[in-house]
């Protein structure tokens, strides 16, 4: 059973699903919603402690392919507040807004102002993961070892289902589903090289949180027995979107 973003008291301890943007989130949605467990999902809102017991699980994306689909999704979201000013640019265009040196990396005020592009575009999971700052690559990385189960990630969603298996006592695999899926977008390998240098010169804690978790959680595969490597290998065979 999912609850968003409020903190029952009656709860012994709080599971939380950190909701990043444009990594998959949605799709897991519907796996923990159907768990008897009492799931917080901190959806817009960053990692925090709390006085009692808790957890944390969480999605990661490559970065620039978050910050890819990141365009497409609200150049194509027309209640976005955005949309009327982004539905004209290209994809370069859009990123001039996220390299801008002059734009601060923060929330602006008004949800339609432009500049909002930067806060969604730069460092976002290491600012979800640290508890609200971009550049804080040091403390996400030690919430990770310190208060995270699960990372998974959206490049290998089959075999996060099946790590989070191992994690919690959950029936996951009857309720595994893509939801929330940009339609249209251009693959990676069409992307403009200067684009790409963009994204990476303005993600480099996000590319290092990326890359070191990732690191993490291959060598968890690695280690599966012989047994969980079959039962895994089902998984693929029986989950194929």
């Amino acid at each position: 059973m999912l609850f968003m973003n409020q903190e029952k008291n009656d709860l012994e301890r709080y599971v939380c699903f950190l909701h990043i943007p444009k990594t998959g989130g949605k799709s897991l949605w519907a796996v923990l919603k159907a768990q008897e467990e009492d799931i917080m999902v901190r959806h817009g809102m960053f990692f925090k402690k709390f006085d009692k017991p808790y957890t944390y699980l969480t999605m990661l994306r490559d970065p620039i392919d978050r910050v890819v689909s990141t365009y497409y999704y609200v150049h194509g979201y027309e209640k976005s507040k955005i949309y009327p000013k982004v539905k004209d640019m290209d994809l370069k265009q859009f990123l001039s807004y996220m390299k801008d040196e002059k734009i601060q990396n923060r929330v602006y005020p008004q949800p339609e102002d432009i500049r909002n592009i930067k806060y969604r575009t730069s460092n976002l999971a290491t600012r979800y993961i640290s508890g609200g700052e971009p550049d804080h690559l040091e403390i996400a990385k030690q919430n990770i070892e310190h208060h995270f189960s699960f990372v998974g990630f959206t490049d290998m969603y089959v075999e996060s289902l099946y790590l989070l298996s191992k994690c919690f006592p959950w029936e996951i695999k009857p309720f595994a589903v893509k939801t929330n899926v940009t339609p249209h977008r251009q693959p990676l390998n069409e992307i403009p090289a200067e684009a790409i240098q963009w994204i990476k010169e303005c993600n480099r804690a996000d590319i290092e949180l990326y890359q070191w978790a990732k690191q993490a959680f291959l060598k968890k595969l690695d280690q599966l027995d012989t047994s969980s490597k079959q039962e895994l290998k089902q998984w693929k065979k029986d989950l194929q979107w």
